[in-house]
């Protein structure tokens, strides 16, 4: 387990002040610098385009969009058989949804295909191509994948069948000879200042057609948008960071009976839980890609187009049953990868096989293990002769770039610096793994036995008022590149220490300021503090309601015994 580093970033330049009327909300001016500061927000007009997105941040000149739009529409008007492809994680879902609605919307005749994740892996290929064929399609819409499928894009235009690809990824340099192409990273489209999601462009092409209709896009569409938007961790700045808070207002009000049903089972029955992105990340995504990580994702996209309450129900239902053996494997995987991981502990790289679980609980698996050691993962299944891995590295390591040495002994291959995934045959495996650990060490791949903690502010006790919180509460929707803001209190002395749970592994604060009492949870912590002494904590702002009463809480990063000694 690694040891936790406190961080506290630098502090602005003396002099620094932003008047934004904030005495309002009675927060003291260091604070609000601060946290503005550690976001790179450092003029009022920066912090007003941020707070409320200013429309210059709103992109639509893709390149191809018009040419796209028009030969939906011609579609449209010829009855044309449209086929719509996406990803079988929740962006691809959201995305593939968007496009199914907007062309039901239009009465058109949408067929859907989702990849199976252990049969066909990522992405388009000529056995989706041929199926669409049968079903008499003219026209593909790729969603959230397409970009580096040239072969399969040519074999499309081979059997008469356009093909348009709305994706995010990046290509190889060589682009697919398709008929459109929305994607913000194509060279044509260089003035596009927005990372969006899968999801993301397809809404874009959705809020285009709309408006080449002259009418108005429903506010499902932003909210699907949002889902996919969040559940991917794409940069929540620019035009993103408005899809997601439109989004995250209308689906608090969802009229899509699938999310509705699945935000009451998600809520656990308390309809009081904040709909935000850490609902969302931690309660909603795992649950809709369960189904796809256990094999087949079809019940979540089912349950993202579905109009009928029964069916989203029933499908809601099953979804969370899904999500259940999901956890039991996970938790399972887990324990079998520990003493593998303790074996190892003196490698570089390290090598976990779990075959005979499901290939979706690989890369999760693989991140944990990174995480809790700060060594890059590779974690795989042994099938039919082949080794099919997901793999997850640090910040301090390349994966991609070291794996891409050896690309031509792999069967399939893709990814990015910290996240990729191979298909090799077998007896070519442990030969590689070899390779790869002793390039490691000739490279001097650093290693680190702890956790850096970066923190916003210091702030007393004082400062922890309700104004506090509602000043937080302007910087949502948080994610990438706008986290929570993090606070460090020194010198605390608790009231009472609670532990709790089923292990006794977490643990409840509670402080007294004023004669107010506040209250705190730290999750997994509970070793940390044994009895009542001064301590140091590290914490985020968490605000629970409860049948309409609310609760203001610390929600506990971390806790050290404070020392006399200044650490910052």
């Amino acid at each position: 387990m690694l040891k936790n580093e406190w961080i506290l970033k630098s502090y602005p330049k003396e002099g620094f002040f932003i008047n934004l009327n904030l005495h309002k909300l009675n927060i003291p001016y260091h604070i609000a610098s601060k946290i503005f500061w550690s976001r790179d927000l450092k003029n009022p007009d920066d912090i007003k385009n941020f707070i409320n997105i200013n429309e210059n941040n709103i992109y639509s000149k893709f390149t191809d969009m018009k040419v796209a739009i028009e030969r939906i529409n011609d579609a449209l008007q010829n009855n044309e058989k449209i086929g719509v492809f996406g990803d079988f994680d929740v962006d691809g879902l959201s995305g593939t949804a968007i496009i199914i609605r907007l062309i039901e919307n239009f009465s058109g005749n949408i067929y859907p295909l989702i990849p199976k994740r252990e049969q066909d892996g990522h992405g388009l290929t000529t056995k989706f191509i041929d199926a669409f064929k049968d079903m008499g399609v003219k026209l593909i819409i790729t969603v959230d994948t397409g970009s580096t499928s040239l072969k399969e894009i040519d074999y499309a235009n081979s059997q008469g069948i356009d093909t348009i690809v709305t994706d995010h990824h990046l290509n190889d340099g060589e682009q697919p000879n398709a008929y459109a192409i929305i994607n913000p990273h194509e060279i044509s489209n260089n003035k596009i200042q927005n990372d969006y999601s899968g999801s993301g462009v397809a809404y874009k092409l959705a809020e285009e057609f709309y408006k080449y209709k002259n009418i108005e896009l429903p506010n499902y569409f932003t909210s699907l948008a949002a889902l996919g938007t969040i559940s991917d961790q794409v940069s929540l700045k620019s035009e993103n960071r408005k899809i997601v808070s439109d989004g995250l207002k209308a689906l608090g009000k969802t009229n899509l009976p699938g999310l509705r049903e699945l935000f009451i089972i998600s809520r656990q029955n308390n309809n009081s839980v904040k709909i935000n992105t850490e609902f969302i990340s931690y309660y909603v995504a795992p649950r809709l890609n369960a189904p796809g990580r256990l094999g087949d994702s079809e019940p979540s996209l089912q349950l993202l187009i579905t109009n009928d309450e029964k069916e989203a129900k029933l499908l809601a239902n099953r979804i969370n049953l899904q999500n259940e053996d999901r956890k039991k494997y996970s938790a399972e995987a887990w324990e079998l990868a520990l003493p593998i991981i303790e074996k190892q502990k003196n490698d570089l790289i390290l090598s976990v096989d779990l075959s005979g679980f499901p290939l979706g609980i690989l890369g999760p698996i693989a991140g944990k293990i990174c995480e809790f050691t700060s060594k890059p993962a590779i974690v795989y299944k042994i099938d039919s002769d082949f080794v099919k891995a997901s793999c997850r590295s640090n910040e301090n390591y390349d994966l991609f770039i070291s794996l891409s040495e050896f690309s031509k002994k792999f069967e399939r291959f893709g990814g990015h610096k910290r996240a990729a995934g191979f298909t090799i045959k077998e007896k070519l495996f442990h030969d590689f793994i070899s390779k790869l650990k002793n390039n490691a060490f000739l490279s001097k791949l650093s290693t680190h036995d702890t956790k850096e903690i970066e923190i916003d502010a210091e702030i007393d006790i004082e400062d922890l008022t309700p104004s506090l919180w509602k000043f937080t509460d302007l910087l949502e929707p948080f994610g990438v590149d706008n986290h929570e803001p993090v606070f460090l209190i020194k010198n605390l002395l608790p009231n009472e220490i609670l532990k709790v749970g089923k292990e006794k592994n977490h643990i409840k604060i509670t402080f007294h300021r004023n004669g107010k009492k506040i209250e705190s949870i730290g999750f997994n912590l509970a070793e940390k503090i044994s009895k009542i002494e001064q301590i140091d904590i590290v914490f985020t702002l968490k605000t629970n309601i409860w049948r309409e009463k609310v609760n203001y809480q610390l929600n506990l990063i971390d806790i050290e015994k404070s020392e006399i000694k200044q650490i910052f």
